[in-house]
């Protein structure tokens, strides 16, 4: 979880920012597509490609290391790219985790903000070597919503529930992605009621509709 401090600064920036979904801040273009489930626990979104500025922290647990991730992030959108231009903030912020073979064991994760449209075509690359702007291809997201402070054990619990409720509406285990699932947050620490976080578990079937 991000720090007061950080999260502080995080809100200041979100209230800059002139978007057009959430709470006035730009978010990636995604679809509902069909077989969305009839106990409505999760939702089934197409996600169209769409540029990405990515960093990588190795670490046991990523509450220990998402402050590292976000700042270097967040220097870029402040101007550490080679446009030494501010690029407004997006959301979500969306953290990947890999599956973990162990409880003590380093694993690789990956935050990601959205590269807003202003800039979508052609991003400003960044300076910092350990940030990099990538391209997602189009991607189908089995998504479940729930609220509060969310910490690594809450993003845990969230996709196995995610998980169970897909088996319980009749998706198959090999029509999900289970090597990985993304941690997903919309609102700044400093929201402290309705705030919005999402895991999503991807499907590796292409050709939903």
């Amino acid at each position: 979880m991000f720090s007061l401090k950080i999260g502080f600064l995080f809100f200041l920036v979100l209230q800059l920012t002139l978007g057009k979904k959430y709470h006035n801040y730009e978010e990636p273009q995604w679809e509902l597509i069909g077989n969305q489930p009839e106990d409505g626990s999760y939702e089934v979104r197409r996600y169209s490609a769409a540029n990405w500025t990515s960093t990588d922290v190795s670490t046991v647990n990523m509450d220990l290391k998402s402050s590292d991730a976000f700042w270097r992030l967040f220097k870029y959108i402040g101007g550490a790219n080679t446009a030494k231009t501010d690029i407004d903030m997006t959301v979500p912020v969306i953290t990947r985790i890999p599956g973990q073979p162990c409880p003590f064991c380093n694993v690789t994760f990956r935050m990601s903000f959205y590269v807003p449209p202003k800039f979508q075509s052609n991003p400003p690359a960044p300076t910092d070597t350990r940030v990099e702007t990538e391209e997602m291809n189009e991607r189908i997201f089995y998504v479940r919503t729930f609220s509060g402070y969310a910490a690594a054990k809450d993003w845990q619990k969230n996709a196995a529930l995610l998980y169970s409720s897909l088996l319980r509406n009749g998706v198959s285990a090999p029509s999900v992605d289970r090597s990985m699932y993304y941690a997903v947050g919309y609102d700044s620490p400093m929201r402290f009621i309705f705030r919005r976080n999402e895991v999503w578990l991807m499907s590796t079937n292409d050709n939903l509709v």
